[in-house]
């Protein structure tokens, strides 16, 4: 009964998380949208998405990414032992002393930024590389609004509320797009990144304070290194700053080697990245960050059992819809392409790239999701060593096969090295987990991944023939018709994919049928005549 409870918990929280999430990667779709239709697929476009690599750089620098997993266990350990004042005192001491720390940190990276650019990106031309260190610099104090508004949103997190840190990427993306909208037909390229910095500002920091203050923080500044809070939380974060994991490194890797490809390379992967994290993101992110306060809670009151039930319910959750997503992504990615960048600067060959890097990228769908939820069980655990040791290991590993891949298929090798880095480490990730909570239920959550891929590998092949079909004899290369295509194709499919889920008595079917029969039993009922 408790555990029923707490799985609605993390629902009604993976659900608010979830709307926010959703409409932050629609908006991030438009921002992609408005750069191809203000700027297009060309060198400008390759330097504004390389001048993210240094800012991105600093926040993996101070662990700021991953403030939420380093920061709420240490919190929610003062909250079990009801010691909520030392809380807050260890809040203000992160505040006080990585604030500092990256005030530094960005000053000396716009001293620097010449150097540290050409280093990213050395295949640039001279033009490029000067327009990437102009851009990297106006955007990189955006980190200091980013790293405290992420310790901000932790409390939040760490205090069950999640609507205001939820708006944060959503104002985030608004601020880019109206830069862009407004200022691109006068300074270029150059609007959307004053937009980053406004975004940050008014939406990761400043809204992130009328938040933290909401759910009761208290800031008083101060250097107390030695407090026993302070340190744990350095303790596991230090792990997170030292390592080199795929997850970070993966889009620098690719903007890298993409800057000794074709012109338009990094932006073809940048829009094919961004549409595969929309599912990604509202799937995979809301139910990693919505469960992983509880399984931090569960840990800290030693209730292991439930923690590894809630773990394996999320992760077979989070498989049902995103390997199915993925395989009618992969099966459409020439109709989707053309239907989310219809009617802007995109040339022929700019569609054909995004779509065939979009295909690739598809395939570690699950894994980038899976990642996120096992990554996030070791956090719960207060264990970053782990996660950062496997992480860099196989960053170093892959190099090889992101340069044998390139160099056989250019910017598509470099969407099949990322999927397949990050699919061994998802699996590695879930066989160390495993061990260290002693999961019994490893081999059904493994029996689970087989049937729901051997489902969606059906309905993709049966998406895909439609959609071929339909192409040869529907106009297709604009939105409407692109939509015609996507429509009755990703349809078929799924009717597949639940017809073979069926047979095979996957009980998660099962479930999601029966709400759907609840929930028109009660909309009949409320429109039954009065008397009937």
């Amino acid at each position: 009964m408790a555990s029923s409870s707490l799985n609605r918990k993390v629902l009604l929280s993976a659900g608010i998380v979830m709307a926010g999430v959703l409409a932050s990667r629609l908006l991030g779709f438009f921002r992609q949208w408005t750069v191809a239709h203000e700027i297009g697929a060309n060198a400008a476009t390759d330097a504004y998405n390389a001048a993210f690599t240094l800012p991105d750089f600093l926040n993996y620098l101070v662990a700021g990414g991953a403030l939420s997993v380093t920061f709420i266990p240490v919190f929610a350990k003062q909250l079990a032992d009801a010691k909520e004042e030392e809380g807050w005192h260890v809040f203000s001491t992160v505040i006080t002393v990585m604030g500092l720390a990256l005030i530094l940190l960005v000053a000396a990276g716009e001293v620097l930024a010449p150097h540290i650019v050409a280093l990213m990106a050395p295949g640039f031309k001279s033009s490029e590389m000067a327009q990437t260190i102009f851009l990297t610099r106006l955007m990189l104090p955006a980190q200091f609004c980013f790293y405290l508004g992420g310790i901000l949103s932790a409390v939040q997190y760490a205090k069950s509320q999640f609507f205001v840190p939820s708006l944060a990427p959503v104002i985030y993306n608004l601020a880019i797009i109206c830069g862009g909208l407004v200022l691109a037909s006068r300074i270029g390229i150059t609007g959307f990144s004053v937009g980053v910095l406004v975004g940050a500002l008014s939406g990761n920091f400043l809204l992130q304070i009328y938040g933290a203050r909401r759910a009761g923080a208290r800031f008083s500044p101060n250097f107390d290194l030695r407090h026993p809070g302070f340190r744990l939380f350095v303790k596991l974060s230090i792990p997170i700053m030292l390592a080199l994991s795929l997850v970070f490194t993966d889009d620098w890797i690719i903007r890298w080697f993409g800057s000794y490809l074709a012109q338009g390379s990094i932006t073809w992967l940048s829009y094919a990245k961004t549409l595969m994290r929309v599912p990604l993101a509202v799937v995979g992110q809301a139910v990693g960050v919505a469960s992983f306060p509880f399984l931090a809670q569960l840990y800290s009151e030693k209730r292991h059992e439930e923690l590894n039930r809630l773990l394996n319910d999320t992760l077979r959750g989070l498989l049902f819809l995103l390997v199915p997503i993925s395989a009618l992504t992969i099966a459409l990615n020439r109709p989707l392409v053309y239907f989310v960048f219809s009617d802007t600067r995109l040339r022929a060959t700019d569609f054909n790239a995004t779509a065939a890097a979009l295909a690739f990228f598809s395939l570690g769908m699950f894994a980038w999701g899976a990642q996120s939820i096992l990554a996030r069980g070791f956090y719960a655990t207060r264990n970053t060593l782990t996660p950062a040791i496997v992480g860099t290991a196989i960053t170093f590993l892959n190099l090889p096969l992101y340069a044998y891949l390139a160099a056989r298929m250019q910017y598509r090798g470099l969407a099949l090295a990322s999927s397949i880095g990050i699919a061994v480490y998802a699996v590695v990730l879930f066989v160390l987990l495993s061990g260290r909570t002693r999961n019994r239920g490893v081999s059904v959550v493994w029996v689970f991944f087989f049937k729901i891929g051997f489902a969606s590998a059906a309905g993709g092949i049966a998406c895909f023939a439609l959609a071929q079909w339909l192409e040869g004899r529907v106009p297709w290369k604009n939105m409407a018709g692109s939509l015609a295509v996507l429509v009755p194709a990703a349809a078929v499919g799924l009717l597949v994919i639940g017809a073979v889920a069926k047979a095979m008595r996957m009980r998660e079917l099962d479930a999601i049928l029966r709400r759907i029969r609840a929930g028109w039993r009660f909309r009949s009922d409320d429109a039954a005549p009065p008397g009937n």
